[in-house]
């Protein structure tokens, strides 16, 4: 794990043209960049190639990137949002496949069919969930819940105030609420 200066060093050195602080950046954005996309787009082939996108990207806009006062990884996921944006407006959607490794950290055990069938059944409650948000509730959802990311880096990256993003999180998160009573899948 890096702390935050680490990442700003790396950061630094990458503008300034070294491909070796960049691949540790890559590095560790990786995942949860592809696990952001992936979400979003359902499809491990495409989520792959957006990713790739997304890092090709960086690193040509790096040397505009101003680090005073803005977050890397919020600047990160913004690029990762706008390309997933792109991508719908040009594609279908395709079927999730949430027994997929990207939904577990590289430390969790190996669950069995029965855990696998379970967490499953609940990946796709809640993709069919999401699905009947609007694009700022999904983004919004998505990021706090799911990347665990706060308000402000959240603010950052889709370009809303705080208080904004507070309440399409509470709009986003009541339509669920009513949605899973309605279909009884409240627990």
């Amino acid at each position: 794990m890096k702390t935050p200066e680490e990442l700003k060093e790396l950061v630094q050195q990458a503008k300034y043209g070294d491909s070796g602080a960049f691949s540790s950046l890559y590095d560790f954005y990786l995942t949860p960049i592809f696990r952001f996309i992936y979400f979003r787009v359902r499809s491990k082939e495409d989520a792959e190639d957006l990713t790739q996108h997304v890092f090709v990207k960086a690193w040509g806009a790096l040397g505009d990137f101003e680090q005073e006062g803005k977050s890397f990884s919020a600047w990160l996921y913004r690029i990762a949002r706008n390309t997933t944006i792109d991508y719908w407006r040009k594609k279908k959607s395709t079927p999730l496949d949430p027994a997929s490794p990207i939904f577990h950290n590289k430390q969790d055990r190996n669950p069995g069919p029965g855990e696998l069938a379970e967490q499953k059944e609940e990946a796709e409650l809640i993709r069919d969930a999401l699905g009947i948000l609007n694009e700022d509730q999904q983004a919004i959802v998505t990021l706090k819940f799911i990347e665990g990311l706060s308000n402000a880096e959240i603010s950052a990256i889709v370009g809303k105030s705080e208080g904004a993003i507070r309440q399409a999180q509470s709009r986003g998160l009541k339509v669920l609420r009513l949605h899973f009573k309605e279909n009884n899948l409240l627990v």
